[in-house]
């Protein structure tokens, strides 16, 4: 079984830190075998954290798989994600309104979303109970756009709003254990599961205990660790 931790940050920032050897020596110690990764906010501006990301997943190749970061208020961001799925082996996009301060949908983030449509390309998207973007806006984006698959944050309210959208995903930070193991986890599609740690913000080691614990069949273990992931990225 191939292990991915779905979404990394790689970069520095006010709010993190993490270097390439951070990712891969984390990996190595705890038996992950690809990382998702991406810049960190806060932006607005992320070309040189892209560059970054880049060039560290071009030196790991298949072990650290890059997303670019695209900040759709900004002039331009449409080439620089075509170009960037295109022609820089950028896996997808990821777009975090909260952060960048804009409402999600609409004349602005619909541009980026199509040209990950049309570079086949997931898209992630930070969404909770923030006003720009809660995770009913990314249903109802998963709704207008389905042949876009989209990858969102997990929240109380997330589950919900994601019932009966076969393209949206849900990352497993917190690692739903308690609802496995107690046999009520039958609100969470196990085929739209992806296992992440967010670290640093998050941790991998306890992420991945939380999955052993969590008493996973073969068959979801399969998919939530990896399987489900390697399905949607961007060959």
């Amino acid at each position: 079984m191939k292990i991915i931790d779905g979404h990394v940050f790689l970069g520095k920032t006010v709010y993190v830190e993490q270097s390439p050897g951070d990712v891969l020596s984390n990996m190595d110690r705890l038996g992950v075998d690809a990382s998702v990764v991406v810049a960190p906010p806060p932006g607005p501006f992320y070309d040189e954290a892209n560059e970054y990301v880049r060039e560290a997943c071009g030196v790991n190749p298949g072990r650290l798989l890059p997303l670019y970061r695209a900040n759709p208020l900004l002039e331009g961001m449409v080439d620089k994600v075509d170009g960037a799925l295109s022609e820089q082996g950028f896996r997808g996009v990821k777009l975090s309104p909260t952060h960048d301060g804009y409402g999600v949908g609409g004349p602005r983030t619909d541009p980026v979303i199509e040209k990950a449509r049309d570079n086949g390309a997931p898209v992630f998207i930070h969404s909770g109970d923030s006003i720009f973007c809660p995770p009913e806006y990314v249903a109802s984006l998963a709704s207008r756009f389905e042949d876009v698959n989209f990858v969102t944050s997990m929240s109380r309210r997330a589950p919900r709003a994601a019932e009966g959208k076969e393209n949206l995903y849900l990352m497993t930070r917190s690692f739903p254990t308690l609802a496995f193991q107690r046999g009520y986890a039958s609100d969470l599609d196990i085929d739209r599961l992806v296992f992440v740690s967010d670290a640093p913000l998050g941790s991998l080691e306890v992420e991945l205990k939380g999955a052993e614990l969590a008493g996973l069949t073969e068959d979801a273990e399969e998919k939530i660790m990896g399987g489900n992931l390697l399905r949607i990225l961007k060959k």
